[in-house]
């Protein structure tokens, strides 16, 4: 199954993976890296609705074998590296094996440790993003499948995505201050409205009845809407750290808003200068390698912390941004690209029968 290819959207990715590195390296303007995270929930919510109902609209069902299997050749491959590696690190500057942190990073429950039990997992913290992702995605088909035999338009579900995003952060918001902000910020319960908010606008996209009316949403959108809503974005990365309250009261709704306000302008249309400054070959690229990115720099990061303590930030952070492409790139054609090839042998057959 072939479906369209933005290369703004790996543009974007590249500026979400882009404010996380930025924050894990210290650098004073990011005081929320976690909203880059916040973006790739957006990305994830909208691409993966947009591959199952396209699914379920040519074959009248989702072959869950199949989507389990892509996702597996997708994301375990390289997180198999990244384990390695730690765990070498790890024995040669710590003198220890992170048996523990690697056990929960591949069964994708660190999120649930850090959140229930706050469990830090060092080199591997960052991990408890992807536990959300796999979460979502072990849960999505079956609220797809659900979704489409209520037989109601795409409209219909755009309004029950978001109206079950908006419950969500009514959900959040409610428990702030009770909750440790370890549960309000790693509980796929509390987390989810941004992927829900990006599933709503892959409904959304659907809905757009006629190709005129796509290009005036466009319009505004290009020019006016999703450049603001970037620039707030990146307004809340300055202004709020990312464990604030405010976070957990209005925050992550807000910049998921924002996110998919941004997205809508690069699908619905994408002539817009924003679609045109992210579809720069350069960042293309670094959206193209951003899975092994994110999953590589923090190991790196602690790494050059302890051999390289004394240096400047600047040079600290220029050795820690090389070595993390250079990883990255190297993981991405050595090893991802070798397991996406096989992805083909999982599409779903035309006209297969209703799950």
């Amino acid at each position: 199954m072939t479906h369209p290819y933005y290369p703004s959207l790996d543009g974007l990715r590249a500026i979400a993976v882009g404010i996380v590195l930025a924050a894990h390296g210290g650098v004073p303007y990011f005081r929320s890296g976690g909203v880059g995270v916040d973006m790739f929930f957006v990305l994830s919510g909208f691409l993966i609705t947009t591959i199952l109902s396209t699914e379920w609209a040519r074959t009248g069902s989702i072959n869950f074998r199949n989507f389990y299997a892509r996702r597996f050749l997708r994301l375990v491959p390289a997180l198999l590296l990244t384990c390695a590696f730690v765990a070498v690190g790890m024995l040669w500057l710590e003198n220890r094996f992170p048996g523990t942190e690697i056990a929960l990073v591949l069964s994708y429950t660190s999120n649930w440790a850090q959140a229930l039990y706050k469990v830090h997992l060092t080199w591997l913290n960052h991990c408890w993003s992807l536990s959300i992702e796999e979460q979502f995605y072990l849960l999505w088909p079956l609220v797809i499948v659900g979704l489409e035999r209520l037989e109601r338009a795409p409209a219909t579900k755009v309004k029950m995505l978001l109206g079950g995003a908006l419950l969500v952060a009514i959900y959040r918001a409610s428990w702030v201050g009770i909750y440790s902000d370890e549960r309000i910020n790693f509980g796929l319960d509390t987390r989810m409205d941004t992927l829900m908010a990006g599933a709503a606008l892959a409904y959304f996209v659907q809905s757009l009845p006629t190709r005129r009316l796509a290009e005036s949403v466009s319009w505004w959108l290009g020019r006016f809407v999703a450049p603001l809503a970037l620039a707030g974005i990146f307004g809340i990365i300055h202004f709020v750290t990312w464990y604030s309250p405010w976070m957990g009261w209005v925050g992550y709704i807000l910049v998921a808003g924002a996110a998919v306000l941004v997205v809508m302008d690069l699908v619905v249309g994408g002539h817009s200068w924003l679609a045109r400054v992210l579809a720069w070959q350069p960042l293309v690229f670094i959206g193209k390698i951003s899975y092994g990115i994110y999953l590589l720099h923090l190991p790196v990061y602690y790494i050059i912390e302890k051999l390289m303590p004394t240096a400047a930030l600047p040079v600290r952070l220029g050795i820690k941004l090389a070595i993390s492409l250079s990883l990255a790139t190297a993981s991405y054609y050595l090893i991802e690209q070798r397991f996406l090839r096989l992805k083909g042998r999982f599409e779903p057959p035309q006209g297969a029968g209703k799950v």
